[in-house]
């Protein structure tokens, strides 16, 4: 079977218009095709890792043996058309759209986060400098989006900063203490320039990764709906105002999470997660692979069967565009899949594309979502 041939039969399986000899031919191709998959040398391990993500999306449709053996098909489609061109796409009548998509692209936000100072000054932090507190203290601003302020020392007074990263940023703080916070998009941390007294305090809006210094002093997270209280340990902590969920997941260590409505406390260990639903005050607790949720910090979107809607405002916060569905029921559509963060927004979006009844038409950067 010749690789046009190929990509014209795909295509015809993934809308539903293939016959009975039709669907036959592709098995008998693949089972052929299937053995060589893992061993090309011209695909990095990594990149099939990747689409093999996406092919594994879930969509709440009926589990029909169309659906499993089209995510087969699928990876080999994908392979076949990186090695030919280093492009993906389907040929035919599909090229003007992917044109058009690519061609409307979104790029990364470039946004600046700034540091509030204790007296009110806002400082963008878009260079190497040395930043001066009050009472002599020394804030040091480095071009790898660090903020250091691990040579503050205790004052007579606490002095309080607030860092905020806007859209498409990211930013790490080391506190005093030595602690590490790396924050993501849209998040802001609230914290003493020298910690004080017997507890180490901060407030988090957004998300942010936690790696705190062991100490004697509590080492407390405050937000909206929840606590986090540590001496000593590694954990993500998100809570997203547009997000339904607060969630907490352990890395190391262990942790306590206070619940304000509830007015309990939840201990994590290793490995678990934490998930409050805001809007029915339900407490949920699993055992989860930790590296899907620090994904964001080592430049990678990874989903694990999450809702549509979910995903675009997770791309919205770093892309910082606007999205509009031509049918709500899309909202709810599940995926699985991952992408790195440095790319366009067309190359998640032409993934998600390729293997399912999704559309997206970009105009600037408002994403419209229809049906195909």
């Amino acid at each position: 079977m010749g690789i046009n041939e190929i990509y014209d039969l795909l295509k015809k399986y993934r809308e539903h218009r293939c016959t009975p000899e039709e669907e036959e031919r592709i098995a008998r191709w693949y089972e052929q095709f299937d053995d060589e998959v893992e061993n090309l040398p011209e695909v990095p391990e990594g990149k099939l890792e990747q689409l093999w993500f996406f092919i594994k999306r879930k969509i709440y449709v009926p589990w029909t043996w169309r659906v499993v053996v089209f995510y087969r098909y699928a990876v080999a489609i994908i392979i076949l058309a990186m090695l030919g061109s280093g492009v993906i796409y389907f040929r035919g009548s599909d090229e003007p759209e992917r044109q058009e998509l690519t061609q409307q692209d979104i790029l990364p936000a470039q946004g600046v986060a700034v540091l509030q100072l204790s007296d009110g000054r806002e400082v963008p932090l878009n260079s190497t400098t040395i930043i001066q507190e009050q009472e002599g203290v020394v804030i040091k601003n480095d071009s790898s989006h660090v903020l250091d302020y691990t040579l503050a020392t205790a004052k007579s007074e606490p002095l309080y900063n607030t860092i905020t990263v806007p859209a498409g940023g990211e930013f790490r703080v080391l506190l005093s203490d030595g602690s590490s916070v790396c924050l993501n998009s849209c998040s802001a941390l609230t914290y003493p320039v020298p910690f004080t007294g017997d507890v180490r305090e901060v407030k988090l809006t957004g998300e942010a990764y936690f790696d705190v210094t062991k100490s004697d002093k509590p080492f407390i997270v405050k937000m909206a709906d929840i606590d986090v209280r540590v001496l000593g340990t590694s954990f993500n902590l998100s809570g997203y105002t547009m997000n339904q969920d607060v969630s907490v997941t352990l890395v190391s260590g262990e942790v306590t999470v206070h619940n304000h409505q509830l007015q309990q406390d939840f201990n994590i260990t290793p490995g678990m997660r934490f998930e409050y639903n805001r809007e029915n005050h339900q407490v949920k607790m699993t055992e989860v692979d930790p590296e899907l949720y620090i994904s964001w910090m080592k430049g990678k979107f990874r989903f694990e069967d999450m809702r549509l809607e979910d995903i675009m405002v997770t791309l919205n916060r770093w892309y910082d565009c606007t999205v509009s569905y031509s049918d709500d029921a899309l909202r709810d559509l599940r995926f699985t899949g991952a992408a790195e963060k440095d790319r366009s927004a067309s190359y998640l979006l032409e993934l998600i594309e390729m293997i399912t009844e999704v559309k997206f038409q970009v105009d600037g950067k408002h994403i419209l979502i229809t049906r195909k």
